[in-house]
């Protein structure tokens, strides 16, 4: 029963990475999209400021933290230490919650 148990929890969890990978490749191609848009801008304004003898701008935007790594990454193992110490009926909003780093809150 106990195994039973384990593999719908394995399944649900399955199914909400699925759900989230397909959000997460959706926003990365609106972030691509984006970055070529304000990359076109950035050259457009810059061109203005040659013209007009103005500064040129910088992008300041930055998608990682220091390490190199992303923040979502960077969370991984803590978000697994609190799946492990939690004890409760397995269901889809407790797996949601134990991977959006709410789990116990």
């Amino acid at each position: 029963m106990a195994s039973s148990n384990f593999q719908q929890w394995l399944q649900q969890g399955d199914s909400i990475y699925q759900t989230a990978l397909k959000e997460f490749h959706a926003i990365e191609g609106q972030l691509d999209e984006l970055e070529a848009r304000l990359l076109a801008k950035q050259a457009e304004v810059n061109q203005i400021a040659a013209v007009l003898n103005k500064p040129t701008v910088e992008a300041t935007r930055k998608g990682v933290n220091g390490d190199g790594q992303s923040t979502a990454v960077a969370a991984v193992p803590q978000i697994m230490d609190e799946i492990e110490r939690s004890q409760p009926a397995p269901s889809n909003a407790n797996i949601a919650r134990a991977l959006t780093g709410r789990f116990g809150r």
